[in-house]
Parts: structure tokens; sequence; C-alpha cells
């Protein structure tokens, strides 16, 4: 499993989905129809840019875009990232205020819960047992967000489009 191919698949679960849901079973049945070690492969690719993504200036841009965002928060707002593809998640890395020049439908929460269990689901569908998240996790998750913390009242300073767009 290569990066091109990890977005790649994500972009085919993409296509064909309405929500969140139908996007996280797409994806599902496209990692079902591979091998378990490419379904590893792939986990280990999404737990990478989950941890990538894992920075106090993209945990201020879900805090403003979902009107709050708790651990869990942020973890599914990573997610969902991830679930908008390649082009979306690398520009939030560099720069999370960018975030407010894309499309919004009314009332979308930035939150994809569901993409991040797809591997673990197909894993289950074509094996039987329980991805190995030993394996996968190997040198991942950071224990602290990279950058520099925020307070609340920092936040139109630091995310001024986000903030005037959804304040």
């Amino acid at each position: 499993m290569d990066t091109d191919t990890f977005w790649r698949l994500l972009a085919d679960a993409r296509a064909q989905a309405y929500h969140e849901e139908q996007q996280a079973e797409n994806l599902t049945g496209l990692l079902a129809a591979l091998a378990p070690e490419e379904i590893i492969a792939f986990e280990r690719l999404y737990s990478g840019h989950h941890d990538r993504a894992y920075t106090w200036r993209l945990w201020a841009a879900g805090y403003v875009i979902n009107g709050g965002c708790s651990d869990d928060g942020f973890h599914y707002f990573r997610d969902w990232l991830i679930a908008r593809g390649r082009a979306c998640y690398e520009q939030a890395l560099a720069d999370p205020d960018g975030l407010a020049d894309m499309f919004w439908a009314e009332g979308e929460l930035a939150e994809a819960e569901s993409v991040g269990y797809a591997a673990y689901h197909a894993y289950e569908r074509v094996t039987g047992a329980e991805l190995p998240y030993p394996e996968v996790a190997a040198g991942a998750a950071r224990t602290a967000p990279a950058g520099e913390p925020w307070e609340e009242e920092d936040l139109a300073d630091l995310l001024p489009k986000l903030s005037a767009r959804f304040g």
C-alpha cells in the first residue's frame, strides 16, 4: 500500500457517497477486497496521517468550525480531514484557516468517526479476527498536539477567516 493508493481508495469511497456513513461503508467494501496485509498497511498509513494532523492549530480549526471540540471531537475532526481527501488534508495542514474557503453544507459538522473504523471492519470481514492494533500503531500516536496551545479568546486572531465564517 503506497500513499497514492491510500488516497485513491478514500477518493473512490467518497465519490459514491452522499454522507459520511455511506463513505465509511464504501471504504469498508473497497478495503475488504484487499488482502489482510494490505488492510493493515492502509490502517498504518491512516494512523500516520491522523497523528500528523494532531496539532494545536488544527484543533483550533475544529473548535471554531464545530462550535467546540473535545478530545473525541478532535479525533473525529481528523477523521473528517482524511475522509475529505488529500487536497483538503494537505491544505488544512499547511493553513488551517484556509478551510474557511471550502464548501460547507448547511449545518454540516466536520466529523467522520465512522470512516476511522473502516479498516477495522474490513479486516474483521475478511479474516474474522480483530485488526492487530499493536502492529498497526507501531511508532504512532503523539502524547500531545504539536505546536503552541491556544486559549479560546485567541481564536479570532489565530484563525480570522474561520472565525468570521463560523464565529
